[in-house]
């Protein structure tokens, strides 16, 4: 029998490609942003879809299903910018945008209750687990007879070009799904790359320095718009982590004597999270870089799906 998944805050369907691939039925999804939300029915068609703030959603209307996931906003539990969580006490006030924004982690609990799925996946940056309320928030989960597995996983492990570290929790009753990782074989990030090596530099650039370790000619070079990034062999390297918030990866190449430069472009960094190059995405070209950069690497999507599939199902997972 196949299985069924509810994906809530699915953005543009990192999570429910890797989930279907795992051939589990996404009977429904919901996001907040119009523009991921035509992209995710571009490219499932079958599946529902509601524009809704999930803080304020009646889950009595949304389908049962066996396995529901959510990816709650990280925006403010990431340490970017200096961010702090405040402790708890004044958390549960919802006084500032930020506890507003974190406490979208509650939908889980809600919806959960409502449905009580045969198992539940929550993803989320690492700094989730620092939230003065996230101890409040397991337990209330608990309360509702599920166990938590919590585990970090890097999308370099899942056969993709990127070095993505996520925190995923799975719960279900018995708290027992085999997470064991694949042992994959390493893939480098030249895998993913066009057949193009930009354009000869002709000036100064914010990279020049990282530029000017290469040595070997002909052979793309990963270059970072970071503080004391260094040039790294496209051929020997993963990406660093493909983001929302803007471009800082580039790609160097000596040509004869002569750099070339590009940016990586979007279809690239689709790839690197693992999307196939048929999957469509909707919006200008800087809504199509946050849809790729907010979404769930379908690789570690798909083995997660497989992972709680079998354990659903009480079959082992083959080595």
């Amino acid at each position: 029998m196949t299985l069924t998944a509810t994906d809530l805050f699915a953005g543009a369907g990192g999570s429910s490609e890797g989930l279907a691939q795992a051939g589990i039925d996404v009977r429904i999804c919901a996001n907040h942003w119009h523009v991921a939300v035509a992209t995710h029915q571009m490219n499932h068609p079958n599946t529902e879809h509601r524009i809704a703030n999930l803080s304020e959603t009646d889950f009595r209307t949304f389908p049962r299903t066996d396995i529901c996931w959510v990816s709650p906003s990280c925006v403010w539990h990431a340490r970017s910018g200096g961010r702090k969580t405040p402790p708890a006490e004044q958390e549960r006030l919802l006084a500032d945008a930020g506890a507003i924004d974190r406490a979208t982690a509650f939908a889980v609990i809600a919806a959960t209750e409502v449905h009580q799925y045969a198992a539940v996946i929550v993803e989320n940056v690492r700094e989730f687990a620092a939230w003065s309320l996230y101890p409040w928030w397991i337990q209330g989960m608990e309360a509702l007879g599920y166990q938590a597995q919590a585990v970090t996983l890097d999308s370099v492990d899942f056969g993709l070009p990127q070095r993505r570290q996520r925190l995923f929790i799975v719960f279900t009753r018995d708290g027992n799904v085999d997470l064991t990782l694949p042992g994959l074989a390493p893939v480098h990030a030249q895998s993913i790359l066009d057949d193009d090596h930009g354009n000869p530099v002709v000036r100064r650039l914010y990279v020049t320095p990282q530029i000017e370790q290469i040595t070997e000619k002909y052979v793309p070079h990963l270059v970072t718009f970071r503080r004391n990034a260094k040039a790294r062999p496209a051929n020997q390297h993963p990406l660093a982590t493909v983001t929302a918030g803007g471009n800082h990866h580039g790609i160097a190449t000596i040509i004869d004597d002569e750099p070339h430069f590009r940016m990586l472009n979007n279809r690239e960094c689709a790839r690197a999270q693992g999307f196939p190059d048929s999957y469509q995405f909707v919006g200008k070209a800087s809504d199509v870089k946050k849809q790729i950069g907010n979404a769930v690497a379908v690789n570690v999507a798909r083995f997660l799906g497989e992972r709680v599939t079998a354990h659903l199902a009480g079959t082992a997972v083959a080595a």
